[in-house]
């Protein structure tokens, strides 16, 4: 019997983001309906599991409008967050464009502009949180095929 093992390292990492994002959804469902989120004009690196980085990174996260992305990552948040503005949280397509997006910035070896979470930390919470929001984004849509 052939059995699937997986790094120790990617189990943490998958667990934590799944963490994450329950807690966040959590947070988000908690917030009363009068609540606006706040946007940031400065570049953050909270908690990088967690994710609050840049302006724009992060769930219930944005920058405030003519605000300049803090590194090349910070500017995928931005158009995913332009894009879901625009076309809705459940597109697909946005959330695929900002997995290639992510995975260019981390490719180009550019460093980010926190030491505190650094890319190659980032990066891979980003990916799986994005892998859970196609997940989820189509359980409502009848054309897609799981």
């Amino acid at each position: 019997m052939l059995r699937r093992t997986f790094p120790a390292a990617s189990l943490h990492v998958s667990i934590i983001t799944v963490i994450v994002i329950f807690s966040s959804l959590l947070e988000i469902g908690q917030s009363n309906d009068n609540s606006q989120v706040t946007c940031s004009t400065t570049c953050v690196a909270q908690n990088s599991i967690g994710l609050r980085y840049g302006k724009y990174c992060g769930v219930g996260w944005s920058g405030c409008p003519g605000e300049k992305p803090c590194d090349d990552l910070d500017a995928c948040c931005k158009v995913h967050d332009d894009c879901v503005g625009k076309k809705g949280m459940n597109n697909v397509k946005c959330h695929e464009k900002f997995k290639r997006c992510i995975k260019k910035v981390q490719k180009s070896g550019k460093p980010g502009f926190s030491n505190v979470c650094p890319l190659d930390v980032v990066v891979p919470v980003m990916d799986q949180g994005m892998d859970m929001a196609i997940m989820f984004s189509q359980f409502g849509n009848s054309k897609v095929e799981l």
